[in-house]
Formats: structure tokens, C-alpha cells, sequence
């Protein structure tokens, strides 16, 4: 009989053991790798979630800048690390597709190789001109470009950024002939579209907004799937035919590989609570011009794939290389 409850006590042991470990997520202090400078949008949104998501799960955030590479070293490090939901990646297209893409050989693969967890957040990019070009809608820019073919020029913030690779899929997309001229940031690319030694360009809202009210550039196109609610009356280019256009740039967080379930979903749940708040929504409009865009692991895991089909392939067609 005693041998009985000996081994009874044990399979209690043993059964309830791994649900208390389970329930006990998280139990310390969680890192958010932001694989970019200190200060810059990455780093910032990591702060703004960080202290309202800490206050949710009961534990610290820490956020560890990990620069370099073209996002690659943080990006590589929270890849390697143990998938127990300590460890965790704040982080968008340049460090899961772009490149990785345009790297020989890249320490790691943007999508086996991490769990994601959440989608936050999307920064809308939309078409500018300079006002003396004759369009005011996208529509009417897309008949200019084909009866002007190569006459037309975009400047963008470098080779292989999202202003880049937008809008070479474009000019698949409408057969249109246009002329890549690349800065080093936007800032320059903003400069010159102002001055207009370009015609056009596709750029972060944040930077274009203030040109675009005082009339020194013309708007014609959102880039993002859904209208900005900073400016609303701008149609995107997804309503202007080309459905399933989507150029904006985002922000998600990923574990590493192989995260368990019951972990990403306390994260991800409390990461819906955070993103749900209206304080955060004004507060990362006003400061980065962001969107508050909550999509599920499932989904950002969807919309990570399609992305990756998409821009490899305008990457590879072009024979853009890092460096």
C-alpha cells in the first residue's frame, strides 16, 4: 500500500510539475533585442511598447541594442538564442527579407529560423511628386510614366530599401519605365524631391507630411493596404487596382525558432491588450506617423511568406547584392 501512494505521489509530481513551469511564464526579466542604433524608429517604438507590456506580463523588459549589419548581428543573436520567451526581437523587413536576400551567405533564415509573434504595428510609405509634374492621383501618374517611358526618375533612400524595392515592383506591376536614382537616407532623397532633380518618390509618411500640407509635394498614392488616418482622403494603390499592393514598412516581434505555444500565446495576448490601448495608438501616430497593425502568429507568419516572395524576387531580378 505504501508503495502505492509512493508512486501515486510521484505521478502527481510529475503531471503537475510541467503546468506549474508553464504557468510560471514569464518568471524573470524578458530582453527585446532592437537590432538597430539607439534612437532611431526601431528603438524607439520598442520603448513605447516595452513599459505598458512589462506592466501587463509582471516582469521588466529590457531593450539591448544590437546594431550592424544591415540589422543582421541582433537579428542573428535572438535567432541563436534558447526559444524560452526571454529573449525576444523587435524588428521588420530589412533584418527577415531584405537582407538576408541580398547576402551570399546569411547566418541565418529570416523565417525558419524565428517564431513570430506578433505584427504591431505598420509606418505607411506613399507616392510624392514634385508639384510641377502633371498627375494628381495614381492613376493619372502610371499614364504620364507610359507615355513618357525612362523620362521619369524616383528617388529612394538607398539600394534595397523598402522605397527601392516598392517601387521596382510596381513598375512591374503597371509597366511603367522609371529611373532609380539612390541616396544615402531619405533625408537627401526629401532634399532633392524638393528641389526637383527628381520626379517622384516612395517614402515614409513621417518624413513627407509636413511637404505635403505646405504644398511643396504632391500626394497620389498611400502604399499600405488601408488608408493613414493622417491622411485619410488619399486613396491607396491598392484601391486604384493593384490589389494586394502593400508597401508600408513595418514592426513585429519574433522569438527565436521552435518558441513553445503556451509562451507565445501569453505574449502574443498581452501584446493585444498593449496595442489595443488608444494612448499607445496616438502616441506612435504622433511620433512615428505609425498604425497600430495587430496581426496574430499565424497571420504575420502569412504575410512575412508573401513578402518574402515578393521582394526576393524583385532583389534577384535586378542582381542586388549588400555591400
Amino acid at each position: 500500500m505504501r508503495q502505492a501512494l509512493k508512486w501515486a505521489g510521484a505521478l502527481v509530481f510529475v503531471t503537475v510539475a510541467p503546468l506549474a513551469s508553464a504557468q510560471a511564464y514569464p518568471s524573470k526579466f524578458i530582453k527585446l533585442v532592437n537590432p538597430y542604433a539607439a534612437g532611431g524608429p526601431f528603438d524607439l517604438v520598442a520603448r513605447e511598447v516595452a513599459k505598458p507590456l512589462a506592466d501587463v506580463l509582471g516582469q521588466q523588459i529590457v531593450i539591448e541594442n544590437r546594431p550592424g549589419g544591415g540589422a543582421m548581428i541582433g537579428a542573428d543573436h535572438v535567432a541563436k538564442s534558447a526559444p524560452d520567451g526571454y529573449t525576444l526581437l523587435m524588428s521588420g523587413s530589412p533584418s527577415h527579407v531584405i537582407v538576408p536576400a541580398m547576402t551570399a551567405k546569411p547566418p541565418y533564415d529570416g523565417i525558419k529560423d524565428f517564431t513570430p509573434i506578433a505584427m504591431i504595428a505598420t509606418v505607411p510609405n506613399l507616392i510624392v511628386v514634385k508639384p510641377s509634374l502633371p498627375v494628381n492621383s495614381f492613376k493619372s501618374l502610371v499614364e504620364y510614366a507610359k507615355a513618357h517611358p525612362g523620362k521619369l526618375s524616383y528617388g529612394s533612400p538607398g539600394p534595397g530599401s523598402i522605397g527601392h524595392l516598392s517601387i521596382e515592383l510596381l513598375k512591374g506591376l503597371a509597366g511603367i519605365d522609371l529611373v532609380h536614382v539612390p541616396y544615402k537616407g531619405a533625408a537627401p532623397a526629401v532634399t532633392d524631391l524638393l528641389g526637383g532633380q527628381v520626379d517622384m518618390a516612395m517614402l515614409n509618411i513621417s518624413a513627407v507630411l509636413p511637404h505635403i500640407k505646405s504644398g511643396k509635394m504632391r500626394a497620389v498614392a498611400m502604399g499600405t493596404k488601408k488608408r493613414s488616418g493622417l491622411l485619410p482622403d488619399l486613396p491607396t494603390i491598392d484601391e486604384s487596382g493593384f490589389r494586394g499592393y502593400d508597401a508600408g514598412t513595418w514592426y513585429g516581434i519574433f522569438g527565436p525558432a521552435n518558441l513553445p505555444r503556451p509562451v507565445v500565446a501569453t505574449l502574443y495576448q498581452a501584446i493585444s491588450k498593449v496595442m489595443g490601448s488608444p494612448d499607445i495608438k496616438a502616441r506612435l501616430q504622433q511620433q512615428q506617423g505609425a498604425e497600430v497593425t495587430l496581426l496574430a502568429p499565424k497571420e504575420f507568419l502569412q504575410h512575412l511568406q508573401k513578402e518574402h516572395t515578393d521582394l526576393v524576387r524583385i532583389i534577384k531580378s535586378i542582381g542586388l547584392k549588400a555591400g
